[in-house]
């Protein structure tokens, strides 16, 4: 069962999600799901453990198949898209990453790039400078030689965010992008998040309903039978949340106006607001 809050204004979509059914053995993850989605917004997908969210980030992305329903990506059926093409209109971050081997952060972000080579060509002046700038935009910047399997797995997981930047894809799915960071850099993550939303379609999963709150332009609020979409000031309400959360100390300061930590004058790394 699903319920869209209020008519998503926006422009066409580029991405649409049409009746979609996932089931994960004998039960329904997720059901009934419709979705549009342009550049110029970002979406957050908020619900329990076990909620779906990281099935629809999948399913969306190609990696799953849907037991019922279509997704297209500029009109067009994911299924007839070659791997190629789509990997330049969409990218997935994953929640976490296993690296067997020894490589560089530079040619781990760099390699992002083989999509839009040919023949021979490799690691030109221009895309080391991008390379650059991305790890720049993660705050990586000084770790660009480091063996990725020295790295802490929150660097791992922001040297996954500078890939996807540097891959550009005009839609960008992220499964927990801040499961691995310390609280400041939640915050600069989501906050890149919404700068990149400018220009590309951002669907993130994410539990803190915070983040949400604050950086999303739309939320996906998922439970184990039915989802909401729509603007977050309109899905976000204190009664759905603690349906799909189930957080009930978080939601006994939970306001819509206020976070429970103080995004605005965050004193120290990891102040909280005190009522």
């Amino acid at each position: 069962m699903s319920a869209k809050i209020a008519p998503d204004n926006l422009r066409p979509g580029w991405l649409e999600v049409r009746d979609l059914v996932m089931v994960r053995g004998t039960k329904k993850a997720v059901e009934g799901i419709e979705l549009r989605i342009a550049p110029g917004k970002i979406t957050a997908l908020a619900g329990a453990n076990g909620a779906g969210k990281t099935t629809l980030l999948h399913t969306i992305a190609g990696a799953l198949t849907p037991s019922q329903g279509t997704v297209l990506i500029d009109e067009k059926n994911l299924t007839k898209w070659d791997a190629l093409s789509l990997s330049r209109r969409r990218g997935l971050m994953l929640q976490s990453h296993t690296d067997a081997f020894h490589e560089s952060v530079f040619n781990v972000v760099a390699i992002a790039l083989a999509r839009y080579r040919s023949g021979t060509q490799w690691d030109s002046e221009a895309e080391r400078t991008a390379v650059q700038h991305a790890l720049k935009r993660v705050d990586l910047e000084e770790k660009i030689n480091t063996d990725v399997i020295h790295l802490s797995g929150g660097e791992r997981q922001r040297v996954a965010l500078a890939a996807l930047i540097i891959q550009s894809p005009e839609l960008m799915l992220l499964d927990e992008p801040t499961s691995h960071q310390d609280v400041a850099y939640q915050l600069k993550t989501m906050q890149l998040l919404r700068e990149l939303a400018h220009k590309h379609a951002v669907v993130a999963s994410c539990h803190d309903i915070n983040h949400a709150a604050r950086f999303a332009s739309h939320v996906m609020l998922l439970d184990d039978q039915q989802h909401w979409l729509g603007p977050v000031n309109e899905v976000l309400d204190a009664e759905r949340v603690l349906r799909a959360v189930r957080q009930d100390l978080l939601l006994a300061r939970y306001q819509l106006q206020a976070s429970l930590i103080d995004l605005d004058s965050l004193a120290g790394r990891y102040a909280r607001v005190s009522q």
